[in-house]
């Protein structure tokens, strides 16, 4: 565990780095054959999965956006996505979890944040921003101002404080669970753990992060 924010490389850095880098890699050959494609063409193997990702990704998203929003936040919205689904299930192959660290859950919600801001003076204007964040009353602007304030921060603070939360209370409790157990019973153990903390809750706290900020960042485009 590290709970530090700065420092020398954490494992969990280290981690989300192999992620992005081998996700790079991945999308970029992915593009280039999607674009050698033929409107004939029939995808397979690792394209077909690629290809029905993105296309599940975008019927979630697309009740929420539309037209322009959808071509401006899309791609942010899946990018999050398949990070979070590598990077929460990244110990099956013997790396720590990047969530896990404090600093990198914090970066996600400070992601978060300023796509927020950017919904809110893109679609909304600056103008529109201040009347919301001031109220809709005169004479409760003394009140609504600590109020408001309050909410432009805990939205996405909350969000990444749940990320690291959860993905930390895994890897405490399969750590427990490996000291209390003899080295036998600790393997059987472990292969129990690895299919419920990292694959199958990491799976779920990707996909509330991003529904999160779905969700977040469409009541940030509405006037």
């Amino acid at each position: 565990m590290n709970f530090e924010l700065t420092g020398p490389l954490s494992d969990q850095l280290v981690s989300s780095l192999v992620v992005i880098v081998f996700l790079g890699i991945v999308i970029i050959i992915t593009g280039i054959r999607v674009g050698k494609l033929k409107p004939t063409d029939t995808p397979k193997g690792l394209l077909l999965v690629f290809v029905l990702f993105f296309e599940a990704v975008l019927n979630l998203i697309k009740p929420h956006f539309s037209g322009k929003k959808l071509k401006v936040f899309g791609p942010y919205l899946t990018a999050v996505l398949l990070y979070l689904v590598f990077a929460n299930t990244v110990s099956l192959f013997g790396l720590k979890t990047p969530a896990s660290n404090a600093g990198i859950a914090a970066c996600c919600s400070i992601m978060t944040y300023i796509m927020l801001r950017f919904a809110n003076i893109r679609f909304k204007g600056i103008k529109q921003k201040l009347r919301d964040f001031l109220g809709r009353i005169w004479y409760m602007f003394p009140i609504m101002i600590p109020i408001n304030l309050i909410g432009e921060f805990s939205t996405p603070l909350t969000m990444g404080l749940r990320l690291f939360g959860n993905m930390i209370s895994g890897l405490v409790i399969s750590t427990m669970v490996y000291a209390v157990l003899n080295w036998v019973a600790g393997i059987f153990a472990g292969v129990f753990l690895h299919v419920v903390f990292d694959i199958f809750f990491g799976l779920i706290q990707a996909f509330v992060f991003f529904m999160l900020s779905v969700v977040n960042i469409s009541m940030a485009t509405e006037k």
